[in-house]
């Protein structure tokens, strides 16, 4: 929250920082936002193992499950960050998996992407670009596809992904 606190969103020249390129800020402007700041969350897991009948081919649930969670966790806190700044959505979002050589069962997910708040008016359906959660809308679209849904008159909402472990 500190390293919130410091980028100061809103003021006219106010620094900030983000991982667009030239272009994708560019365009990102041009579809009429301003970006905030980098906005980041993250999650260290211990997946753990599942105990099963490994003669057959089956889900491993609790596995699959725990990923879900990790994965949530670190989705959620790049979306308070953005909360925090203000914004009305976070573009360029990516989201990183990597498993901890300390520990086998270790998963860290970390969600990074850049927050943005609307300047002019906001989308015809509710008045607003937060999503149908009342949070900022996530997106992984590069500034390039973000301008262009935006000029075809869409509004992202939200990422929608899924994980399964499955033992074959």
């Amino acid at each position: 929250m500190r390293r919130l606190a410091q980028l100061q969103p809103g003021e006219k020249g106010s620094l900030f920082t983000s991982d667009l390129t030239v272009n994708e800020f560019l365009l990102v402007r041009e579809a009429g936002f301003r970006p905030l700041g980098l906005v980041l969350g993250s999650s260290v897991y211990r997946v753990g193992i599942q105990l099963g009948r490994w003669s057959k081919n089956q889900e491993l649930t609790k596995l699959s499950q725990a990923l879900y969670h990790a994965r949530e966790l670190a989705l959620s806190r790049m979306e308070a960050e953005a909360s925090a700044l203000g914004a009305d959505g976070i573009v360029g979002v990516r989201l990183d998996i990597e498993f901890k050589e300390f520990g086998q069962d270790i998963a860290e997910f970390i969600a990074v992407g850049t927050a943005v708040k609307a300047d002019g008016a906001d989308p015809g359906v509710g008045g607003t670009w937060l999503n149908n959660k009342g949070k900022p809308f996530t997106s992984d679209l590069s500034g390039q596809d973000f301008w262009t849904l935006v000029q075809a008159g869409y509004a992202p909402l939200d990422l929608v992904m899924g994980s399964c472990v499955y033992h074959v």
